[in-house]
């Protein structure tokens, strides 16, 4: 099974409706948990699915401590994991107290072996996703005009549909919620997303 990509048009930075170039984007599947993670190690290595998902979560509180106490975090085949900064801008060092200085964000660099492994993957053209760059509001409402003929849908199909990554669509949901458009129900993996007009035919 290869990933699916689509061609989606750049941003129009004038606005002038003009054609922009396109540009080729991986078309999201949805998103792998440590769950499935540890199923997968488990059935390829013989260790308990408990025992894995105990490692992997082992290994995120090491990775995590070791990040605090200021250390890059190397992982051989897969890459490193550092975290930055952030306070406010100063021209005299004496200006700035350290509790006026932040975390930031964290950081992933892919290894030479990881992104080697990635050169040899198979990608497949999806006709189906869109091939524009829809602002907030035209995903919001495509998703709407989509969900007339579903009970629901879930965050996978609005990544799909739109061609937006996780964060954007789970973003964009949250919006709609917060306006009272649609309903969050479940939790974890098995949430779903239901327009409010048909929320007593569920």
């Amino acid at each position: 099974m290869g990933a699916k990509y689509a061609l989606y048009e750049n941003p129009n930075p004038k606005g002038d409706g003009k054609k922009q170039p396109l540009h080729a984007r991986i078309v999201p599947r949805g998103t792998i948990h440590t769950q499935e993670i540890a199923e997968e190690i488990a059935d390829s290595c013989g260790y308990s699915t408990a025992t894995t998902k105990g490692m992997l979560d082992a290994l995120a509180k090491v990775i995590s401590k070791n990040l605090r106490y200021g250390y890059t975090v190397e992982l051989d085949d897969l890459g490193s994991f550092s975290i930055s900064l952030k306070s406010r801008p100063v021209m005299d060092k004496k200006e700035i107290r350290s509790w006026s200085v932040n975390f930031g964000n964290v950081h992933f660099k892919g290894s030479k072996k990881l992104k080697n492994r990635l050169k040899s993957i198979d990608l497949e053209r999806d006709s189906d996703a869109c091939a524009t760059s829809y602002s907030p509001e035209q995903r919001k409402g495509r998703m709407l005009i989509a969900s007339e003929e579903k009970e629901f849908f879930t965050a996978a199909q609005y990544m799909r549909l739109n061609g937006c990554n996780r964060s954007t669509a789970v973003r964009d949901l949250k919006e709609l919620i917060e306006d009272g458009r649609i309903k969050k129900l479940g939790y974890g993996k098995a949430v779903l997303y239901v327009p409010i007009n048909k929320q007593e035919k569920i």
